[in-house]
């Protein structure tokens, strides 16, 4: 169950501390008992980040891929989400939390897919992702934009999609958000074509599933 604020949580920033019916319990703690850190059977875990914007299908793609390799998928929106915060004021708790719970998804021996836009701000990212030892896969999404505002306009919050983007956002990503350089991407990924054949591909060449 994940507590929304203004129905179950009192959640004070300044101290990092969520109050939930009637108990006091670190947020850190908190998020991980709502977002738990499975025992992973990777002998050697990797991590899988996206070059895509909003609407390119990286949620689906991130489900698809998982379905074959086991992989835990990180998503920015559904943590937004139990925050209950869709402000930028929320970005350095996120991270925290997540940076926190993929720490403890590897050392599990979870292999780790982030639905995010990594181009944004990706120095910085990578500056945090590579404290990580292990392998990092790039994955870059294209699609048209026919189809991206086509996908916005059917986007509702579901219990699967926790985005509230919409295509006007897409389009400041792409006005704003350069992609990362070609010489890092491993693999590209058209997802208006079938997205499974080539999850499977792209497993397959880095050998990702048994």
């Amino acid at each position: 169950m994940f507590y929304r604020k203004n129905k179950y949580v009192s959640y004070f920033r300044h101290h990092a501390i969520i109050q939930c019916k009637g108990d006091t319990m670190d947020i850190k703690e908190r998020f991980i008992k709502d977002f738990p850190v499975p025992q992973g059977d990777k002998e050697e875990p990797y991590i899988i980040v996206f070059d895509a914007y909003c609407g390119q299908g990286k949620s689906y793609t991130a489900r698809t891929i998982a379905r074959y390799d086991k992989s835990i998928i990180l998503n920015n929106d559904h943590v937004r989400y139990w925050l209950n915060d869709y402000t930028t004021n929320s970005s350095k708790q996120l991270y925290e939390l997540q940076y926190h719970r993929l720490g403890l998804l590897l050392k599990n021996h979870n292999s780790c897919i982030w639905d995010y836009c990594a181009g944004h701000n990706w120095e910085d990212k990578k500056r945090h992702l590579d404290e990580y030892d292990v392998r990092k896969y790039i994955i870059r999404l294209t699609c048209s934009e026919e189809v991206i505002k086509e996908r916005m306009a059917k986007r509702t919050l579901d219990g699967v999609n926790f985005s509230i983007a919409d295509y006007d956002e897409y389009l400041w990503c792409k006005e704003n958000i350069p992609p990362i350089d070609d010489s890092l991407i491993d693999y590209v990924i058209n997802t208006e074509e079938n997205v499974e054949e080539q999850a499977k591909c792209f497993l397959k060449k880095y050998k990702l599933t048994k």
